[in-house]
């Protein structure tokens, strides 16, 4: 038992990660940063010469939470009665042939360098984020210790035992999350999916937090229809010039108790404290060789065994500063925040090419609710004027910007850049103010560009109501699979291993879709 500052910390059974660090004199606790257990490395699952197979060095997802209709920007039934086909109007793309919404004006000109997916289906029009992006084999509705490993954490736990690998730079996470911790600022808090599961908290993600101001005083329309809003200062609508992220203490060691609904944030930034020097931590760091000598004998138990590699990089992270300065987007020149747009997403999208452009190889974007249930792409209320006035401007906006600012920089060869939702919603528009479509996981769409991707592919048809696939449907656990493949990881033969030893499939269901990779 080691005695410092005044405490008394048991390593292994009891110590807290939070403690270890004030312990050490960091300060800092909970960053699941890390290559920490101690098992066997992946075995290469075979050469392979395929299309696709490897090409993508690291990914960017963004997420549409709600989640987006597909006959009402990528899959439009123009021939289908009043009450499917919905108001908009299709509009040419790059692609002969394919024609999207009216309100997508610059993700239809580059059609003809993404695939789209039209056939996507599940069977559980829920929010359900965990079954979007994990190898769960079905929907969790309550308990969280049956989720699996967020795709994150699999492909972390992956890269953090393949000693072939590329080496991560000094204090750089591999995988970071944008705006902040989902659901974490809306009343809605039961939609979460985002764990490592058995792979354990040191495979966490590294979630990032907004620091600006909304500016948009009105949100959307209450379902009443009446002026009041919906959602008060929602950020996605608008958000400040000097808006930008960073890490904070409170979101890296308790997020999950923390919910904000105020149109303000200002946290604590992850750094030093004021009376701490850069050569007064390095002392303190010493410290940290008594843990070493404590742990010298406790080798065989895996948690021990994380605890070095935890502080290097909780230290490094500190001392270097790289991320914390890919984060902040107020360093980006204005004319290029400009082309985002000062909305959370187009900030947040940026902030994503920043954070890959420093080394971060996994980073998802959730277009997330804010404040009450019902906002972001969930539109149970006024789903025409919000997809008309805001949801596909931005989204057209943001999408096509980041494509073209990843091209220009060279950088799309190597990041696959998936856009993707939970499900989609229904064929028949309900009859509420502005028009309302519900839950319907049955077809939706899927838009998948860069590294690994064919370009100007159609993958799938749905019938005449776009209601059900009637050609080549499409799961999640499909999209998965082959964005595992395309980042050279073979989904049928890699596995992973929980704390026992005990080895999991990354995907018990699920095919790599060849037609998507070129």
């Amino acid at each position: 038992m080691l005695r410092i500052l005044g405490n008394s910390k048991k390593l292994c059974n009891q110590v807290t990660r939070r403690d270890l660090l004030q312990a050490g004199g960091l300060g800092l606790g909970g960053l699941g940063l890390a290559d920490l257990l101690a098992v066997d490395r992946l075995q290469a699952a075979g050469t392979t010469t395929a299309a696709g197979f490897g090409k993508a060095k690291s990914v960017i997802v963004l997420f549409l939470y709600g989640a987006w209709s597909q006959l009402d920007t990528f899959d439009m039934k123009p021939n289908a009665p009043s009450e499917i086909r919905g108001e908009f109007n299709s509009i040419a793309t790059s692609v002969p042939g394919l024609r999207i919404c009216e309100h997508l004006p610059k993700t239809a000109k580059m059609m003809d360098r993404l695939t789209l997916v039209r056939s996507l289906t599940h069977s559980y029009p829920t929010h359900c984020v965990a079954y979007a992006l994990s190898g769960i084999p079905k929907n969790p509705l309550r308990d969280p210790r049956d989720y699996w490993p967020f795709y994150g954490s699999t492909l972390e736990y992956l890269w953090s035992r393949d000693a072939e690998g590329v080496r991560q730079p000094r204090g750089i996470p591999r995988q970071m999350c944008l705006p902040w911790l989902l659901n974490s600022h809306s009343t809605n808090r039961s939609h979460r999916g985002l764990t490592s599961a058995w792979l354990g908290p040191e495979c966490e993600p590294i979630f990032g937090e907004f620091k600006g101001r909304a500016t948009r005083e009105k949100g959307h329309p209450s379902a009443n229809g009446s002026k009041a809003a919906l959602s008060h200062f929602d950020p996605f609508d608008g958000v400040s010039r000097d808006s930008t992220f960073q890490l904070t203490a409170e979101t890296i060691t308790k997020p999950a108790a923390r919910v904000t609904l105020a149109h303000e944030t200002n946290k604590t930034q992850v750094g030093l404290p004021n009376d701490v020097t850069v050569d007064r931590m390095n002392r303190r760091r010493t410290l940290l060789q008594q843990f070493d000598e404590s742990r010298r004998g406790l080798q065989k138990h895996n948690r021990c065994r994380t605890l070095s590699k935890f502080q290097q990089l909780a230290f490094d992270m500190i001392t270097s500063a790289d991320c914390a300065r890919a984060l902040d987007v107020n360093r980006e020149p204005r004319n290029v925040r400009d082309q985002y747009g000062y909305t959370l997403f187009g900030q947040a999208a940026l902030a994503a090419r920043r954070l890959v452009e420093s080394g971060v190889r996994v980073v998802t974007v959730y277009w997330d609710e804010f404040g009450p249930a019902n906002t972001a792409w969930d539109t149970h209320v006024n789903n025409f004027p919000r997809l008309k006035d805001g949801l596909c401007p931005t989204l057209d906006q943001v999408y096509s910007t980041l494509l073209a600012d990843l091209d220009r920089r060279g950088m799309l060869d190597e990041t696959a850049v998936l856009l993707l939702s939970e499900h989609g919603r229904t064929p028949k528009i309900g009859n509420k103010p502005g028009g309302a479509r519900e839950h319907w996981s049955y077809a939706y769409n899927g838009v998948f560009a860069g590294a690994g991707f064919a370009k100007g592919q159609v993958i799938g048809t749905t019938d005449r109501q776009g209601g059900y696939p009637d050609r080549q449907p499409t799961s999640p656990k499909d999209i998965l699979a082959t964005l595992y493949y395309s980042m050279g990881i073979d989904p049928h033969t890699a596995r992973t291993k929980d704390r026992l030893g005990r080895p999991h499939p990354l995907l018990p269901h699920g095919r790599v879709v060849r037609e998507m990779l070129g």
